[in-house]
Formats: C-alpha cells, sequence, structure tokens
C-alpha cells in the first residue's frame, strides 16, 4: 500500500473540529487556501461534500515523514492530516470517501 505524500498539515483554528473527528467519522476541508492552513469539519459520510474518513487517529506530533509513515502502516489509508499548536497534537489517518 502507497500512502499518498500530499498531505494535509492543520494548525489549531476556532473553525477547525479536526480534533473532534474519530474513526469513522468523514471530513470535509473548510479552507480553499494552501494546505498548511487548512481547517477540516466533521460531515455526514453520505454527504457530497464528504472527502476523507478517518481510518485512525493516535495523539502525538508527526511530521510529514513520520506522519506518512504511521498511516502507511493502515490498511485503505491514502492520505493523512496531522495537527500541531496550541492544542491537542494528533494524527488522522485518511482514506477516500
Amino acid at each position: 500500500m502507497v500512502v499518498a505524500t500530499v498531505a494535509i498539515v492543520g494548525y489549531i483554528a476556532s473553525l477547525d473540529d479536526a480534533d473532534t473527528a474519530a474513526v469513522g467519522d468523514c471530513l470535509k476541508s473548510t479552507s480553499s487556501s494552501s494546505s498548511t492552513d487548512a481547517e477540516m469539519e466533521v460531515v455526514d459520510c453520505n454527504s457530497s461534500g464528504a472527502e476523507a474518513k478517518v481510518l485512525k487517529k493516535v495523539k502525538g506530533t508527526f511530521t510529514s515523514l513520520t506522519a506518512e509513515s504511521e498511516c502507511r502502516k493502515v490498511s485503505g489509508a491514502t492520505s493523512f492530516y496531522a495537527q500541531t499548536g496550541d492544542g491537542a497534537n494528533f494524527l488522522l489517518c485518511l482514506s477516500d470517501v
């Protein structure tokens, strides 16, 4: 399995609720700016806006390299979202919806 090398790295933002995402939840990007400023919103997996599904959530701080390595171990993972900043640091391993 190859995990996509395109990563979404998020920083804590008031509208970002990726930190509340759980395994099985779906996400959509609420930001059209660069991926380093991406904000994610939890949405219904059946909605047309759903872009990715959470396969695994891991607490901790990850670089692009360590995040990719961790998610490569997750069956079906195609991308990841790593959040670092002033609050909780975590990694979401994601699949396409």
